[in-house]
């Protein structure tokens, strides 16, 4: 008879605590509730950091492992590459993989944890070389980790403009004389005015909003920020010329003026 309540009890443990974990559905949004929290390399602290973000920081939620968060990489997580898997292409930061299912590692070293693996014909962004390896802009497929104790869902549905898209082809070195052939386009804007620019595209410390994350700085000083949209941070600390239109904000809640953008090219 005692053997029967001591399983009894076991079975009620994991009857109380499945459908927590069941529930969910990935991917979602959630924000980091408190502040300076770690990202690591793998799902428990034995992992290398790799990141460390504030409160309020929205992340994309991948996946789960027990207690911990697969998150997707944000513009300041590392990772590198081996430079040798690399063909550098003519147009500035974007490079070709050259090898099978080549690793996206935390740090620069063979030996370090990978974050996930690319295909030959990948195209990455190079945002730096040191000792043989190269330091990439975040790359599709990858993901980092985080406690979920640090994490609280927002949304169930994530913008398509958080989610890291693959670089489907290189931006040509040569555009036509009528339209860039690098130009990306989204749908137009019922907004207005329409403006014109030429500027570096940076990210902002603290996000604005959910579908604010990038700013474009000017020669001038003069600053922009700029609506969410698919690419836009690929372009994240290249100089690029913007189209757009002035998102209204009546009530005045911005600091600068918010854009939405129609078409977005590097300036080679």
């Amino acid at each position: 008879m005692k053997i029967k309540i001591i399983c009894s009890s076991v079975f009620l443990v994991f009857t109380f605590l499945a459908p927590g974990y069941a529930d969910e559905h990935f991917p979602f949004l959630a924000e980091v509730s408190r502040e300076s929290v770690n990202v690591r390399a793998g799902p428990n602290t034995n992992f290398e950091k790799i990141d460390k973000l504030n409160k309020g920081t929205q992340v994309v939620v991948l996946g789960r492992s027990y207690e911990w968060y697969r998150i997707q990489p944000l513009a300041t997580t590392k990772s590198y590459i081996r430079s040798d898997y690399l063909q550098t292409l003519k147009n500035g930061p974007f490079a070709l993989v050259q090898g099978d299912n080549v690793n996206i590692r935390c740090s620069a070293s063979s030996d370090a944890v990978s974050l996930g693996e690319v295909k030959r014909g990948a195209l990455v962004k190079v945002l730096g070389q040191t000792n043989g390896w190269s330091s990439l802009a975040p790359v599709a497929g990858t993901a980092a980790w985080i406690n979920q104790d640090f994490l609280k869902e927002i949304s169930a549905d994530v913008p398509g403009s958080m989610l890291i898209q693959k670089i489907e082809q290189p931006l040509t070195q040569e555009p036509s004389a009528q339209e860039p052939e690098n130009a990306v386009k989204v749908a137009p804007s019922a907004v207005s005015p329409w403006v014109s620019m030429r500027g570096k595209v940076e990210i902002l410390v603290e996000p604005l909003r959910g579908d604010v994350h990038y700013e474009i700085v000017m020669d001038d000083k003069s600053v922009f920020l700029l609506k969410d949209m698919p690419r836009l941070p690929d372009f994240c600390n290249d100089v690029v010329d913007i189209e757009g239109a002035v998102i209204p904000d009546p009530q005045k809640k911005l600091m600068y003026p918010l854009l939405h953008i129609n078409k977005i090219a590097l300036v080679l």
